[in-house]
């Protein structure tokens, strides 16, 4: 009796909502700062107030980097490839390049890289821009503010750019923390110097990104820009807050799952600083704790800490992508959470 009623109550839970509809999209393009500022604007309302550096995860919010630190007076400044200066505000810069350059007085906006660049590029919050150096791609990596030894996710993320002048040059693309691509979009382009791009995407299924890859025009900074290259930098950065994945893995991981299969759905909470002291689920971006809470058996992992497995029956998901995520709280007031996409399909294809 007790195994129809949880079978039941997945129904309800599971097909309670339609298939994945998509991310919310910002974006803008124009040949000055003020044409893409109604989309900033909007974006940054998607994901709450700044936080600032505030040490921790806070409970929501964003936080942005503009790069203008220390004035226009300010030197370039010249970090390695792997740049935590802005572990304060929970990101790090990764590139396979030299490293990273943001550009500085007396030749702003690259000038000491090419003297043509100063009539390249402007910036959208003056004066500083940003760029990765000896190539176009970077990857930005999420920690828990003030912790770069604790990885951590994100629901959104946007950038500014200046000077995309071919369609498809300049690119985001998004990876959950198991590194699975979850979104793959072309920054908007517009004719023009010194023009102004804005893509930013924020994740309202239940989402978590781990890792934004930029890609920043379709060549280096360095030669002049003729033909169909296209130099482009960056400006401000604006994501959502960077909580903790650390220690919750579900599985399956994102990826296919079949109709005609059931499967074991686990939720695996390595030990942490404190107690487990409560947690959420959400399916398709809607709040199913209270409808799972019955199915799922405890049990323990081997490196410590605890596992709640569900049995979820065959042909109960609906076709389509679905996005479950996980969320931990502790007794230090801490939170953890991470999340993955399926793919249902309704057959084995042959």
């Amino acid at each position: 009796m007790r195994y129809v009623q949880v079978v039941v109550g997945l129904c309800c839970v599971l097909t309670c909502g339609t298939a994945w509809a998509g991310p919310v999209v910002r974006e803008a393009a124009g040949p000055t700062a003020a044409a893409i500022q109604a989309a900033v604007d909007q974006f940054r309302a998607d994901l709450g107030p700044n936080n600032g550096i505030v040490a921790g995860s806070q409970p929501g919010g964003r936080r942005e980097i503009n790069w203008d630190g220390g004035g226009a007076a300010a030197p370039p400044t010249i970090d390695g490839r792997v740049l935590t200066r802005f572990a304060a505000r929970g990101a790090t810069f990764v590139t396979e390049g030299t490293g990273f350059e943001t550009s500085g007085a007396p030749a702003t906006e690259f000038a000491d890289i090419n003297p043509g660049y100063g009539a390249l590029f402007a910036p959208f919050s003056p004066p500083r821009l940003f760029i990765a150096l000896d190539t176009n791609v970077m990857d930005v990596l999420f920690n828990v503010p003030g912790s770069t030894a604790v990885p951590a996710g994100v629901t959104g993320f946007g950038a500014v750019f200046t000077d995309v002048d071919v369609e498809g040059s300049t690119r985001l693309q998004f990876f959950a923390p198991d590194g699975t691509l979850l979104l793959d979009r072309a920054v908007p382009a517009t004719p023009g110097n010194e023009t102004f791009s804005f893509l930013g995407v924020s994740f309202d299924q239940g989402e978590v990104v781990g890792r934004v890859r930029i890609v920043s025009g379709n060549a280096a900074l360095g030669p002049d820009e003729t033909g169909s290259r296209d130099l482009v930098a960056m400006d401000d950065f604006i994501y959502g807050e960077p909580v903790s994945t650390e220690g919750v893995v579900i599985s399956p991981e994102s990826g296919t799952v079949f109709q005609i299969g059931g499967f074991d759905l686990v939720i695996g909470v390595e030990a942490g600083p404190s107690p487990v002291t409560g947690g959420r689920l959400l399916f398709d971006g809607q709040d199913v704790t209270e409808g799972l809470v019955a199915c799922f058996r405890p049990g323990a992992l081997r490196r410590g800490g605890s596992s709640f497995t569900c049995q979820v029956p065959r042909g109960l998901l609906t076709e389509g992508d679905h996005v479950l995520q996980a969320v931990v709280t502790f007794a230090d007031q801490t939170t953890r959470r991470n999340a993955v996409r399926w793919t249902v399909v309704g057959s084995v294809p042959r």
